[in-house]
C-alpha cells in the first residue's frame, strides 16, 4: 500500500510537473509574441523617423542648390544658353568643355523652362538619330527618347530630304524640330548643381524664374 501510494504521489507530482512545464511554455510564447510586435512597431517607427530626416535633408540640398554666374536653375540642375552659334557636335564640344553636355529634356516643366529661355533663338539640344535613322537618343547617356508630341513642332520630326539627323528648338516657342547637323545655331548646355550657401539668385532680370 505503502508503495502504490508513493507511485501516485510521484505520479502526481510528474502532472503537476508537466502541467506547470506547458503553462510555463505557453507564457513563454505569449511573451515572445508581445517582444516581437514591439520590435515590429519599433522598427516601422525608426524607418519612418529616417525616412522624414532623409526627405528633410533632400528639401534643405535642393534649397541650397546653387549655379554658377550665366547659368540657370532648375531644380537640381543648371543650364546654359550660348551667344554664339556652331553646328550640332560642336555646340557639344563647346559643351563639354563647361564640364556640361547638350540638354537633356525628361519632363514637361524642364521643357516648358527651356521654351521660355530659347525664346527668340533656335537652339540645339542634345537629341538625335544619328546613330540609326528614327531612333533619336539623348547624347548625354544615349537613351532613347520616346517622342512627346506636344514637344514637336507639327510634322516633325520628318527628316526633309533625308539629311535632318539633330534636333533643335525652334524660336517664337514653336517646338522641336529636326535640322541638318551642320546647321549652325545656339544651343543649351546642362549639368548638375552644387550645394552652396549663398542664398543670392543666380538669375538676371528678365529670364525664367527658379522653379
Amino acid at each position: 500500500m505503502a508503495v502504490a501510494a508513493s507511485f501516485r504521489l510521484l505520479g502526481t507530482i510528474l502532472l503537476l510537473a508537466i502541467a506547470g512545464r506547458c503553462c510555463s511554455q505557453e507564457m513563454d510564447h505569449i511573451q515572445l509574441g508581445r517582444i516581437a510586435d514591439t520590435i515590429d512597431n519599433l522598427t516601422r517607427g525608426v524607418q519612418a523617423i529616417a525616412s522624414g530626416v532623409m526627405k528633410m535633408f533632400a528639401l534643405m540640398a535642393t534649397d541650397h542648390l546653387v549655379c554658377e554666374g550665366g547659368w540657370f536653375r532648375l531644380r537640381s540642375s543648371c543650364y546654359f544658353i550660348s551667344e554664339d552659334t556652331s553646328t550640332w557636335e560642336e555646340s557639344r564640344q563647346k559643351c563639354i568643355a563647361l564640364n556640361s553636355d547638350l540638354v537633356k529634356i525628361t519632363h514637361d516643366d524642364e521643357y516648358n523652362f527651356l521654351r521660355d529661355l530659347a525664346k527668340g533663338h533656335h537652339t540645339y539640344i542634345g537629341l538625335s538619330d544619328i546613330q540609326e535613322e528614327g531612333t533619336y537618343r539623348w547624347v548625354a547617356d544615349g537613351t532613347i527618347h520616346q517622342i512627346v508630341e506636344s514637344w514637336w513642332r507639327k510634322g516633325q520630326p520628318n527628316n526633309y530630304n533625308g539629311g535632318e539627323d539633330c534636333v533643335h528648338y525652334r524660336s517664337s516657342n514653336d517646338g522641336l524640330n529636326d535640322i541638318g547637323c551642320d546647321t549652325k545655331v545656339r544651343y543649351i548646355c546642362e549639368k548638375p548643381a552644387h550645394l552652396g550657401w549663398n542664398f543670392a539668385s543666380v538669375l538676371d532680370e528678365g529670364t525664367p524664374t527658379e522653379k
